[in-house]
């Protein structure tokens, strides 16, 4: 999903003007459980809200920890609770610090600037033209997952100013080119910025790390992944190490017998040796090398007949071939009867695992698990979140907007508790919509996303098993 009906005039709006703030215009209330350190003060800032008008609606109430009081809010548009995200796995330390939420640990009011490098190419836009942009718009996928992106940031930002804090955003076009990139770096001071948010992709990314890797700002890399080690990138993407990791670690505690089995191409021969060594009694198979010594990238039915047995099989499907994936799941799926299961997982859930030609009945029959970096609401149209988006873009949220939104409501949350790379505030797992995030520093100093999810395919629907 994207972005398909912006005019011109929408467009500029969004880029000029979306963080100046909405005008309020309705007031409602809301109930606020007192936590621990907070005074009125602080709760004034959450909300935005005088301290005089807060005592004004609690008269006699003397503000202490679990104490309950009755907070005017204003809302713009409809009335909406404040979606304070919770952390989860909370970990213990001998510090001062509150680990029942990020928020609780907020000391940092003043205002944040952040920066965001997207591929918008307006340069290719013909404004002169709606019917011109449309098509644009429509047609440019790099542009739809910029926009997604962008506005999953809007309402991140939107999200963050209930707590008081100003947030100054700037927009920059790297026109997904180099020379401008190039430009851009020479003509501003990026180190006036507390985050720099992208490039998106890869190569972009890599480039202006490395052209201002001696800056104070952060760089974050926010949808791809990056083999530099400077100090000042955050890593938001977990490493295929760690999928790998997690989804072994997940079948080694299963405590149910089963028997194991690794299937993959020749492609993928160093994985499922990497496999074989960790579970040394699994079977293992290839795909078909044939007469001229072309992976084939096929099995039939016959290479694996009288291979399961009763009870438990689980299956590592390793390879990057949609045919192969469709191929292999259609021959598991004919094993599976009551005696029989086969759990079907693999360490690389790539596209090959999604096409057209996968079927998703085989998929949930075979109890399809993965590691994912992230989980999926797409399917519940009553979120909030996904209400107030589609009220507010006339579009349900694509995985980029929810990756926007989550990613920069953490930094700007962890931001404002200090230093971004305070220690013990990076040992905090936060969790929000379909992302989580838990920085751990690596031995060259660099700070890591380490939270991974196991998904499973039940029932036709993705769950979420850890």
């Amino acid at each position: 999903m994207g972005i398909r009906n912006l005019n011109k005039g929408i467009f500029f709006f969004l880029i000029a003007f979306m963080f100046v703030n909405h005008t309020q215009s309705q007031t409602d209330f809301i109930i606020h459980k007192v936590r621990k350190n907070q005074d009125i003060e602080k709760i004034a800032m959450i909300y935005e809200v005088d301290v005089n008008i807060i005592l004004e609606f609690n008269q006699n109430i003397e503000v202490k920890k679990g104490v309950k009081l009755k907070i005017p809010i204003i809302f713009n548009g409809s009335k909406e609770e404040l979606n304070i995200p919770e952390i989860q796995n909370i970990i213990k330390s001998e510090t001062n610090l509150n680990y029942e939420s990020l928020i609780e640990n907020i000391t940092d009011y003043e205002k944040k600037k952040m920066a965001v490098m997207l591929p918008f190419r307006t340069k290719n836009i013909n404004f002169d033209s709606i019917k011109d942009s449309r098509e644009i718009v429509k047609n440019d996928k790099l542009l739809n997952i910029s926009l997604d992106f962008l506005f999953g940031i809007e309402m991140a930002v939107d999200s963050f100013s209930k707590f008081g804090i100003d947030v100054e955003v700037k927009i920059f076009d790297t026109g997904a080119d180099k020379n401008i990139i190039h430009e851009l770096i020479k003509n501003n001071d990026f180190s006036a910025y507390d985050l720099l948010i992208g490039p998106l992709t890869s190569n972009a990314f890599n480039y202006v790390s490395k052209s201002i890797n001696n800056s104070k700002v952060k760089i974050v890399s926010p949808l791809s992944k990056t083999d530099l080690d400077n100090e000042n990138i955050i890593h938001t993407i977990p490493s295929d190490d760690l999928l790998f990791e997690k989804i072994i670690s997940y079948v080694k505690k299963d405590t149910i017998p089963s028997e194991k089995f690794i299937i993959s191409d020749s492609y993928n021969k160093t994985i499922s040796d990497k496999l074989k060594r960790i579970f040394p009694d699994a079977h293992q198979f290839f795909s078909r090398i044939n007469d001229s010594g072309i992976d084939t990238r096929t099995m039939v039915y016959d290479s694996l007949d009288s291979t399961f047995v009763k009870g438990r099989n689980i299956v590592f499907l390793e390879t990057k071939d949609q045919g192969f994936v469709s191929n292999i799941t259609s021959i598991l799926n004919s094993f599976v009867n009551d005696t029989t299961e086969i759990i079907l997982t693999t360490t690389n859930k790539n596209r090959a695992f999604e096409g057209v030609n996968i079927s998703n009945y085989y998929m949930s029959n075979l109890n399809f698990q993965y590691p994912s970096i992230n989980r999926s609401i797409a399917e519940n149209v009553q979120d909030k979140f996904i209400k107030k988006y589609n009220s507010r873009y006339n579009s349900y949220p694509s995985k980029y907007a929810i990756r926007g939104h989550d990613l920069v409501l953490d930094l700007l949350i962890r931001l404002s508790c200090g230093e971004l790379d305070n220690n013990n505030l990076n040992l905090v797992e936060s969790e929000y919509i379909e992302n989580k995030f838990k920085y751990v520093k690596d031995n060259n100093g660099v700070y890591k996303n380490s939270s991974v999810y196991i998904m499973k395919f039940e029932d036709l629907k993705f769950v979420e098993i850890e």
